[in-house]
């Protein structure tokens, strides 16, 4: 694969990643043999370019919403915000400290299309959101420090229904931090079960009505290089704190890794919902993290030095 050499931006696992990109895109065709036959041939020419994980499932997917005509989630990710919204009240936000507003978020990321060996579910959200995510590169103790001086709260959303926590999350941080700006980042078009830009404004709206919601321009994560200037401008902001959710909007950090600014601190906040993550991370199978981006950076130089083989693999 011209991505797994020369790019760095090949898959985490060559057949893991893979399998997880076949097994997403035929659930919407799956037992139309026709429309299975036209979905794998697109797959095959993209996996056989593979310019990066980012390119290959975003355009995927918009080759999928193209050939069936229609936002294939629109309505799950309604019902995933309806769900949300009737049980936000029960999460105590507002009494919550700063660490374990950070901790929430992360253990909130349950959401998600199938993936190999993961049926997500918001009953399956709600269960785990005691759940404490392992931290790497910092403690749970070091969130005042990450936090300290900060002036802007910038949040990659990732999928509805935990969106709605994450929002109303922020917006109590925020206010613990005394943040000047509250900025929520989201994908302007749909891509599978992520929060769109236009829904999270209608959120935005009850939940943190002076947060600021913007658009990457189209189906792709903020840190694809020709996402809108406006979204990743949000990235190099001084005295910035960006919190950043989900398995997809990480791996397009992996991708293009100098899309954050110099001296911006950042955490990923997620589940390792696949068996490469979980390796990644050395986490326990869907186990929630948090990890700062100086620590992805440096496991992924280890990682793709070769000391992670293809037969290392421990299920």
């Amino acid at each position: 694969m011209a991505g797994s050499s020369g790019s760095g931006r090949g898959p985490l696992d060559p057949f893991e990643c893979v399998l997880c990109l076949v097994h997403g895109r035929l659930q919407q065709v799956a037992g139309r043999l026709d429309l299975e036959a036209r979905v794998l041939g697109h797959l095959a020419g993209l996996v056989a370019r593979w310019r990066s994980r980012t390119e290959v499932f975003v355009e995927s997917y918009g080759y999928l919403e193209k050939l069936l005509g229609r936002d294939i989630y629109e309505d799950r990710r309604r019902r995933l915000n309806e769900a949300a919204l009737a049980l936000l009240d029960k999460l105590g936000l507002r009494e919550r400290s700063a660490p374990s507003l950070v901790e929430l978020m992360a253990a909130a990321n349950g959401v998600d299309i199938a993936m190999p060996g993961y049926r997500p579910s918001m009953e399956k959200v709600f269960r785990g959101l005691g759940e404490q995510p392992t931290w790497l590169g910092a403690g749970s103790r070091d969130v005042e420090a990450l936090v300290g001086g900060v002036e802007n709260l910038v949040v990659v959303l990732d999928n509805a229904g935990e969106a709605v926590i994450d929002i109303a999350a922020a917006a109590a941080l925020a206010s613990r931090l005394g943040a000047g700006r509250l900025y929520l980042v989201a994908r302007s078009e749909p891509y599978e079960v992520d929060v769109t830009a236009r829904e999270a404004s209608a959120l935005a709206s009850r939940l943190a009505p002076g947060a600021v919601v913007v658009g990457t321009g189209g189906r792709y994560p903020v840190f694809y290089p020709y996402s809108s200037m406006e979204a990743r401008r949000l990235l190099r902001l001084p005295r910035s704190l960006v919190l950043v959710k989900g398995i997809a909007n990480l791996e397009a950090f992996m991708d293009y890794p100098g899309s954050l600014g110099e001296g911006v601190r950042a955490l990923f906040l997620l589940r390792a919902k696949c068996g490469p993550l979980s390796r990644f991370f050395g986490v326990a199978f869907a186990e929630p993290v948090a990890a700062t981006a100086e620590w992805v950076l440096e496991r992924l130089r280890s990682w793709r030095s070769g000391s992670q083989q293809l037969g290392d693999r421990v299920d």
